[in-house]
């Protein structure tokens, strides 16, 4: 194990759990002044884990998908109030006209799962584009659904924002993630191919079963607007300064796209004031952005460690 404190908030990482395989970085204003790491990305090439190291986020992909849209409404291409059916016309009528852009970010459009769908196994391997991943799945609503009255954490919207975002841009979604968020961002990973060319190339974390078995063969060609991307905990602190600085969107738009469900008599937190967190096998992740300037990476490369973790160091962090 590894570790570097740098002064006396430094958080006592030695929190970090028995069978952690990852990286830990917390910052203050976009400086890191606390991490850890520990593990191997590819334990059978011995590659071991850094900051800098590329870990699949998971559903914290959502987040670029979130902030593409809001580039496309600075741009004045997108308004969060638009049907889905005006960028999206041959989508099943009349819930592409009630269904809005907001719905499909805040899980209030009543769509699905497109990870369950039988269509997904088939072509998960082998999509070439957001076209023919969309073209396989079932992104209908159920018969009697009231697109905005309810939450409903959903995948397949976050396919439909993405195709949304190709229709409006002109643009391949895959591009223009690559070039207008990660790339004016400052994020060197990105949504990389699962091919042992890229693994090579890249030497990004392979995800790890209980039994040593890596994730490999449970993992898409390629990472969706909903989930899978690779970036490492220095490229998430690079993303916190990217919005907080109004790089990336305008304060307002930022305040604007609401991801999360509202507490009662609450208004929405924006994105940069909340607490993100995903799981899958060999997947966790917690990337935490709070109002007072910290910034609380957690990625890890094993299943079911970041949370406890993340959890302890922001109640250090609250208590400094």
């Amino acid at each position: 194990m590894l570790y570097r404190f740098r002064d006396r908030a430094a958080i006592v990482l030695v929190l970090l759990s028995v069978g952690f395989s990852g990286a830990v970085l917390v910052a203050k204003d976009f400086v890191p002044f606390a991490s850890a790491v520990n593990g191997l990305a590819d334990r059978q090439r011995s590659w071991y884990i850094s900051t800098q190291t590329n870990l699949n986020v998971g559903s914290i992909a959502k987040l670029f998908t979130a902030v593409a849209i809001g580039e496309l409404v600075d741009a004045g291409k997108i308004a969060l109030g638009d049907s889905l059916s005006k960028y999206l016309p041959s989508y099943p009528k009349p819930m592409g006209d009630r269904i809005t852009i907001a719905m499909l970010l805040a899980h209030t459009a009543g769509t699905g799962d497109y990870l369950t769908d039988p269509g997904y196994a088939r072509v998960k391997d082998s999509f070439g584009s957001l076209d023919d991943l969309i073209a396989a799945v079932d992104t209908s609503v159920p018969a009697g659904t009231v697109p905005g009255a309810v939450y409903k954490y959903s995948n397949t919207g976050y396919l439909l924002l993405g195709a949304v975002i190709e229709k409006a841009s002109g643009r391949d979604y895959y591009d223009y993630v690559d070039n207008e968020v990660f790339g004016r961002a400052g994020i060197a990973g990105g949504f990389l191919a699962n091919t042992e060319d890229e693994h090579s190339l890249r030497q990004f974390a392979l995800g790890y079963l209980p039994d040593g078995t890596t994730n490999w063969r449970s993992l898409p060609a390629r990472g969706t607007p909903a989930d899978g991307a690779y970036v490492s905990a220095k490229d998430l602190v690079a993303f916190h300064r990217a919005l907080a600085a109004g790089t990336l969107l305008r304060a307002e738009t930022l305040r604007a796209l609401v991801l999360q469900p509202l507490s009662a008599g609450r208004s929405p937190l924006p994105i940069t004031a909340s607490t993100w967190a995903a799981a899958a096998a060999g997947v966790s992740v917690v990337f935490a952005m709070t109002e007072t300037g910290y910034t609380v990476v957690v990625l890890a490369n094993v299943s079911e460690v970041a949370q406890p973790i993340a959890d302890h160091l922001l109640g250090l962090l609250r208590g400094a």
